[in-house]
């Protein structure tokens, strides 16, 4: 597994030197103080491998040398932990409840991550009282201090809790398939997200039988956009067909840290490294962001 893991850091060390990276000029919104950049990745629809996203760019992020928070925000269905047979004894749930810190709930993973695990008691902090949300705040405010990078793995749909996630972080990835209805779902994700934010759409194609046929996919989503929204999605990677991924999941393994030199693992790691090189602004942190929008509600 050492063996496995250095060779991932040395994959994602490569593609960092060779990603471009994005000057910001002087006008430019500087990253907040001790802010992470946040990522959300969601979906339209389920079934498209968002988890496995998120999954897979915490550990490309992580063999970068960057510190990473993974936060399961799938209400009700928060499954990161099963990914990697994790059983955690505390979640986000318990610091809701205010009977633990949320430094207790924080866990690290073989990735070389941490993750917050999800419950569906998350749901309750839409109706916290103010005192309650202003506690949340500041414990999650000190906890983002410790990170680079801050992922997100919103629920499927368009619903308030997810849409809510989806539109506080610093970028959005939306995960699609070639599939008519991911197509329909993800337009209507992007139209809810488009009316709560403007922050910048990155668009993932994911199980495309080619390159070709993810360009396609963007393309056709792209030219909805731009006719009824008035904007433009960025497409920031295709991820080949790769039926080891099912095998991996059902392990309960990382994909990445076994099969770190395939075409689909690279496509992750340089996914990875134009994220990181993006020079995304951070104006505030996410959970200031979070908590501030549940307060105005």
């Amino acid at each position: 597994m050492n063996d496995q893991a250095q060779r991932l850091r040395e994959l994602a060390v490569d593609q960092q030197l060779s990603s471009p990276r994005k000057e910001t000029g002087a006008g430019s919104v500087r990253r907040a103080k001790n802010a992470p950049q946040s990522i959300s990745v969601t979906s339209g629809k389920g079934g498209v491998g968002k988890t496995n996203c998120a999954l897979f760019l915490a550990t490309a992020f992580a063999a970068m040398k960057k510190r990473v928070l993974l936060l399961d925000a799938d209400l009700g269905l928060a499954n990161v932990h099963i990914l990697m047979g994790i059983a955690p004894r505390k979640t986000i749930a318990d610091v809701v409840a205010g009977t633990c810190r949320i430094n207790e709930v924080v866990t690290t993973t073989p990735g070389g991550f941490d993750i917050i695990p999800g419950a569906s008691g998350l749901e309750k902090m839409a109706i916290l009282d103010r005192g309650r949300l202003e506690l949340l705040q500041r414990e999650f405010r000190r906890l983002e201090t410790r990170y680079d990078l801050l992922l997100v793995d919103t629920g499927a749909g368009i619903g308030t809790a997810v849409t809510q996630f989806a539109s506080g972080t610093d970028l959005t990835l939306v995960v699609i398939t070639p599939e008519p209805t991911s197509l329909a779902d993800a337009y209507a994700m992007v139209k809810v997200l488009s009316e709560r934010t403007d922050h910048p759409i990155g668009i993932v194609v994911n199980m495309a039988v080619s390159d070709r046929e993810g360009s396609e996919i963007f393309d056709r989503l792209n030219a909805l956009v731009v006719k009824f929204l008035k904007r433009s999605l960025e497409h920031y990677c295709t991820l080949p067909q790769y039926r080891e991924v099912g095998q991996y999941v059902r392990k309960q393994r990382l994909l990445l840290l076994e099969k770190s030199n395939t075409v689909f693992s690279r496509r992750i790691y340089q996914l990875a490294a134009r994220i990181a090189g993006s020079g995304t602004p951070v104006k505030s942190g996410f959970f200031d962001r979070l908590v501030q929008g549940m307060r105005n509600k």
